[in-house]
């Protein structure tokens, strides 16, 4: 499907696509990593380089590129993120009351990037991957028994004496 987007309406959107996507790919795979430097040196440095996004430098005027729609859900999606940072930079809670917090954003967060992602692929005009599969790869997840032969290309046949103690 094509876009009815200009080349530069694409590529904002191409970035802030990748952007959100690596955000959150920085945010939940390094989690364990950035909690214990938090938790063992009660430093804050390290999150700037967990929490930097492009999102945050965005120009309105890119913005206006992009749909009421899909302005709304950057919004969703990096609203969490932002209460997320202030909430490690603020707070005097207890190690595990972080992690509880953290896990919790980080849940809400994955289903607000779907969201935007099922958002931004609508207006880039990327098709979804259960459309565009192949008519072949389509058949492999229909519930049908698959019948299966098996060619007999060894014996089966055991001697006593194969068993025996030495």
């Amino acid at each position: 499907m094509k876009s009815r987007n200009d080349e530069n309406t694409q590529r904002i959107l191409m970035l802030l696509k990748i952007d959100a996507n690596n955000l959150f790919k920085r945010i939940k795979s390094r989690k364990t990593e950035y909690l214990e430097i938090f938790a063992l040196r009660r430093t804050r440095e390290h999150f700037p380089m967990i929490f930097n996004n492009r999102y945050e430098d965005t120009s309105i005027e890119n913005l206006a590129f992009c749909s009421t729609e899909l302005i709304t859900t950057l919004d969703l999606f990096y609203t969490p993120v932002e209460e997320m940072k202030w909430y490690l930079f603020k707070t005097e809670d207890m190690p595990n009351t972080v992690d509880d917090f953290i896990s919790r954003k980080i849940a809400r967060m994955e289903k607000l990037l779907a969201t935007l992602n099922l958002y931004l692929d609508a207006e880039l005009g990327i098709q979804n991957n259960e459309t565009s599969q192949p008519e072949a790869e389509k058949q492999l997840f229909i519930d049908q028994p698959i019948e299966l032969q098996v060619e007999d290309n060894f014996s089966t046949e055991i001697n006593d004496d194969t068993f025996q103690e030495s």
